[in-house]
């Protein structure tokens, strides 16, 4: 029986780290740490009484210091939110396996990667700036030495060189591309909404699949492509990544009698909406916006949303000025992966125009790009109504922004106001979801009414894992993390499936149940053969072929069957061979028996010592052995299981063949049949 044990590693319900393990198979999904800069944002009571004293926030090698890095054979990653310690994993551990993302995920989680390089060098050369002015100058350099060289931040995880060799060895994947990372595993991913490229990843080993289900939206107002559901109908073991604590949720849970999809659908179209008449109504006023979120994802679709209205209504065209080293790079890549797009954006790559308005704002001489305050100074921007973007962790540009446009206000005349020269009002906009990071700006800003904080609330919460679970057919264990299992937990009791939950550091342990092994159609003509005779086995008949992989069972009717029998009984031949497979180690076994492909008089010239060279010829480790009736066997081992060819069961129907597993069966099944396909 295959089991799946799961250990998270990051401490933060945003960002994850999944070490699991099936059977001897171990891999990584994602490689997600909060940045340097959402330490504090982290720090919760219970975050602080789960970590205890394996790593910290700060720094992560600690707690990754307690994988075997050898055994690790692949990493899979879902989108570029969760890639922060990929660069550390690559370069400085012993993992040397194969890491699969999408091409998006590869390309804009560079771009994440390279932003935080520089905003946590930005950071070091502030606190040293900082300390040089308080203390002396021998002082000083000892203590920016100290810093340059201690394990105190995330900022000396890697560098940029780090960063470049680590995405070369990232293989692209496609959504719905199935990838073999090594021998009897597949993994395949479909998109999960959140943003350009984003995906969950579903593994198949042993007829099993488990589908990890990472940051996913069911919300379709965004500019990514859709959440497709299917990874969910498809999957025996369901694993949900990420998930809102409902004790730091901005308050956006759905109510009980509204369908969560629909609910999400309108309630982020709303706060979108929201957002941008706020832009709207202070540029009517001759006023400037600062919108504080990334050059990418949920600000892409506000600053779109803006350009339009602005176009619409007839309104003089503001100057659009990114404070970011990577936005112009991200909004290009809005652009050139419009296949990564949702349909509406997909539509328009067929008609002479972009999915985004930053084309047509740079060809109008509007769209502004700068890296930081300093390279602002030097660029020739006209004056007038600004719509400013500065990421979230750009406190020090936020900071000159609010200071500067709060000093012009404050100077504008009455004479100023009525000429309609003067820049009397200001805006900030913020939609960052995490409400206490998004908390602590707001406190940090203290300038009344011109904040307004409209949290874009994309991720899962409770209820929208429980309408995922209402479509998963055929699940039968899931786990989801220890924030939300209360409150799951008394909503699927009367679930046919088993919720588990996990939490950090802590080993969750599953295990999956073999009798799903067998093909569905074969499951399905046996659960009716069982209905018929009310009895916890049945006996199915009929032609079991494999091709390309996949099993396949022909069943035979009555009428035929009575006629083969009796052909047989005339030829005074009984039938070909039968295949038992076990369902667990200990219950029941069910049976499939084959069509009579060879009458007993071929069987018959068969002994067990040639049978075992034919199968050794073919490529199987088949070996001569005695059964408990002192008659000769074959047993045959094989990846996955073992099997054992009875050539005389002496109860007159000829050869059986009892398998380990369902992997067994197939393998020895297949090898089986051509070997006595080449004796005819």
């Amino acid at each position: 029986m295959p089991r799946i044990s799961i250990v998270p590693f990051s401490p933060s319900d945003r960002y994850h780290l999944l070490l699991c393990e099936l059977d001897d198979t171990m891999f990584i999904v994602d490689c997600g740490w909060p940045a340097e800069n959402d330490s504090d944002d982290a720090q919760t009571d219970r975050g602080k009484q789960q970590r205890g004293s394996i790593g910290s926030l700060d720094d992560p090698r600690d707690a990754l210091g307690t994988i075997n890095w050898e055994r690790v054979d692949f990493i899979l990653i879902s989108n570029y939110e969760q890639i922060r310690l990929l660069p550390y994993i690559t370069e400085y551990t012993a993992f040397s396996g194969p890491v699969y993302a999408t091409e998006p995920t590869k390309a804009y989680g560079r771009c994440v990667l390279e932003e935080g390089l520089s905003a946590a060098a930005k950071k070091r050369y502030s606190a040293s700036t900082s300390a040089s002015t308080s203390r002396n100058g021998s002082n000083s350099s000892n203590s920016v030495s100290a810093g340059n060289n201690g394990r105190g931040g995330q900022s000396q995880l890697y560098s940029k060189r780090d960063i470049v060799a680590a995405m070369e060895k990232i293989t692209d994947v496609r959504h719905n591309e199935t990838v073999s990372p090594v021998p009897f595993v597949q993994a395949y991913t479909r998109s999960s909404g959140y943003c350009i490229g984003a995906g969950n990843w579903s593994v198949e080993y042993k007829g099993h699949k488990t589908a990890f289900i990472s940051t996913s939206t069911f919300a379709t107002c965004l500019h990514p492509q859709e959440w497709d559901g299917k990874i969910l109908s498809e999957a025996q073991a369901i694993v949900f990544c990420d998930a809102v604590d409902p004790a730091t949720s901005p308050g956006n849970d759905a109510a009980d009698d509204v369908p969560t999809a629909s609910w999400q659908n309108v309630q982020v179209s709303q706060r979108l909406n929201q957002l941008c008449s706020t832009a709207i109504s202070t540029l009517k006023q001759r006023g400037r916006v600062l919108l504080v979120g990334e050059p990418y994802g949920v600000t892409q679709d506000v600053v779109q949303l803006a350009a339009e209205n602005i176009l619409a209504l007839n309104l003089p065209q503001p100057q659009f000025i990114f404070v970011s080293p990577i936005a112009e790079r991200t909004l290009q890549f809005g652009n050139i992966m419009g296949e990564w797009l949702c349909e509406g954006k997909q539509a328009l790559l067929y008609l002479p125009e972009y999915p985004f308005a930053d084309k047509e704002l740079r060809k109008k001489g509007h769209l502004h790009f700068v890296s930081s305050l300093a390279d602002l100074a030097t660029k020739n921007i006209p004056q007038g109504n600004w719509f400013v973007v500065i990421p979230p962790h750009d406190i020090e540009s936020i900071d000159h922004f609010v200071r500067q446009w709060h000093q012009d206000a404050q100077r504008c005349s009455s004479a100023d106001m009525a000429s309609g020269t003067g820049l009397a009002k200001f805006t900030v906009l913020i939609h960052d979801d995490d409400a206490a990071r998004a908390q602590r700006l707001v406190n940090r800003l203290s300038i009344g009414p011109e904040v307004t904080f409209v949290p874009v609330a994309r991720r899962f919460t409770f209820h929208s894992i429980e309408q995922c679970l209402a479509a998963a057919e055929r699940a039968q264990h899931v786990l989801v993390p220890s924030h939300v299992f209360a409150r799951l937990e008394s909503q699927t009791k009367s679930s046919e499936f088993r919720l588990f939950e996990f939490s950090y550091m802590q080993a969750t342990t599953v295990d999956l149940d073999t009798d799903r092994h067998l093909p569905l159609e074969v499951q399905g003509e046996m659960a009716r053969r069982m209905r018929e005779k009310g009895k916890q086995h049945g006996l199915v008949e009929g032609k079991l072929t494999l091709a390309a992989g996949k099993i396949r069972l022909e069943c035979l009717d009555e009428a035929s069957r009575n006629s083969e029998d009796g052909q047989d009984q005339v030829a005074g031949a009984g039938a070909g061979f039968r295949v038992t497979a076990a369902t667990t180690a200990s219950t029941t076994t069910s049976a499939l028996a084959t069509a009579p492909a060879l009458k007993k008089r071929d069987l018959d010239r068969w002994t067990p010592e040639r049978l075992a060279e034919e199968l050794g010829e073919v490529g199987l480790k088949a070996t001569v052995v005695s059964t408990p009736s002192q008659n000769k066997a074959v047993r045959v081992v094989v990846a996955g299981g073992s099997a054992t060819i009875c050539m005389d069961n002496g109860n007159g129907n000829g050869w059986s063949v009892d398998c380990s597993s369902a992997s067994a069966q197939w393998t020895v099944i297949d090898s089986l049949r051509r070997v006595l396909k080449a004796s005819l």
